[in-house]
């Protein structure tokens, strides 16, 4: 939560991934999961993240607090 991550803020996940990802070297490539029906992930206040979709999905986001 302490680095900023290098992103364009009109740039998608997906064109993250595919341009900028790739030429991270390892120690700077974030964490990654994936999330499977009725599986919830919460991120703490002020943590960095991105999504990427990989079928039809549906989001619920808010703010704790």
């Amino acid at each position: 939560p302490d680095q900023t991550p290098h992103f364009h803020p009109n740039e998608t996940t997906l064109a993250w991934l595919q341009h900028t990802y790739p030429t991270l070297p390892a120690a700077q490539r974030p964490l990654e999961c994936t999330l499977r029906p009725g599986e919830v992930l919460y991120f703490p206040d002020r943590w960095w993240h991105a999504t990427l979709n990989l079928d039809t999905s549906v989001f619920i986001s808010t703010f704790l607090g």
